[in-house]
């Protein structure tokens, strides 16, 4: 940028001898001179100041420049790709171990243990007097962890006629009705037994069978399934299990615990819980209690698997 007096006005040669008017035409153009060079170096010291970024001092700011181009190089690229490989790497090995921890090596699971019988009676036979009838001889069940008596009766539940074209599977069972009285009945076709109830008996009933074909039950087989444990609370024969199945471990010496979370009736706890056997897939307990409904929390762990 050009000065705005590049020259200094010589003092003209027709000019009289020094006077103040003479001079001051040249200090006037030096004052400008030096204006102009203030102007612009307050201008070049406000663009550096500027340009510093915050640093002290350009080396500083050019310095971090040369930091970030340095980030942003094909090589940075590639060294952080290759850092965020192996993060991501070492989160999915991470993850792994977790599910492996919680599906395998270390599993969990809930179940219910229903403890229900019949202590003795209770046999059920068909009706000679009514259409597809069943009668109740009396006797004593057990369920909630205590027993209770059975009436017995005539006619006491109906078996559904089967219009369809192929043999069908009910189920005879005792229920507490409103009153607390145990009685017989037969579950609808296609349904299951509901919730509290004693299966006592098998029915499969063929295929047209109804009212009209077969009123006396003839073609319907009954089994006895009923689970009778004479000498409840005191022995159990055929005490009540549960086999949870398991993720396939390596081998099945695993360590079992076992958590009861609820009972009805007798006192129960983990030492009512009996391991009877154990695989890699699977295991099986028995109950040692005459409990009923005993919600069961088991863990399985085999860390080294």
């Amino acid at each position: 940028m050009a000065l705005p007096h590049p020259n200094i006005s010589p003092i003209p040669n027709n000019e009289p001898d020094a006077v103040p008017s003479l001079w001051n035409t040249r200090y006037q153009e030096i004052d400008e001179n030096f204006a102009d060079h203030e102007s612009r170096l307050a201008a070049r010291e406000t663009e550096l100041n500027n340009a510093r970024g915050g640093k002290a001092n350009l080396a500083a700011r050019l310095t971090e420049m040369d930091s970030n181009i340095g980030a942003t190089s094909v090589d940075m690229q590639n060294a952080t790709a290759a850092a965020l490989k192996f993060a991501l790497d070492q989160a999915a090995l991470a993850n792994y171990s977790v599910r492996a921890l919680r599906e395998q090596a270390q599993q969990e699971g809930v179940v219910t243990i229903k403890n229900r019988g019949i202590v003795k009676g209770c046999s059920v036979s068909k009706s000679t007097t009514a259409a597809r009838n069943l009668n109740i001889t009396s006797g004593v069940c057990f369920a909630n962890g205590r027993a209770y008596s059975v009436s017995d009766g005539n006619n006491a539940a109906s078996v559904p006629s089967n219009i369809g074209s192929s043999s069908v599977v009910v189920y005879a069972y005792l229920f507490q009705d409103a009153n607390g009285l145990w009685r017989l009945a037969v579950t609808p076709i296609g349904t299951t037994v509901p919730d509290g109830a004693i299966i006592i008996y098998n029915l499969t009933i063929p295929a047209n069978s109804t009212d009209a074909t077969d009123p006396n039950l003839t073609g319907v087989a009954m089994t006895d399934v009923r689970r009778i444990e004479a000498q409840f609370p005191q022995l159990l024969n055929s005490p009540a299990s549960v086999s949870p199945a398991l993720q396939t471990l390596g081998a099945n010496d695993y360590s079992l615990s076992f958590d009861v979370v609820s009972a009805d009736g007798a006192p129960c706890d983990s030492r009512h819980i009996v391991v009877a056997s154990r695989t890699t897939n699977g295991f099986s307990v028995y109950l040692a209690s005459a409990a009923d409904n005993v919600v069961l929390r088991w863990r399985a762990s085999k860390l080294n698997n």
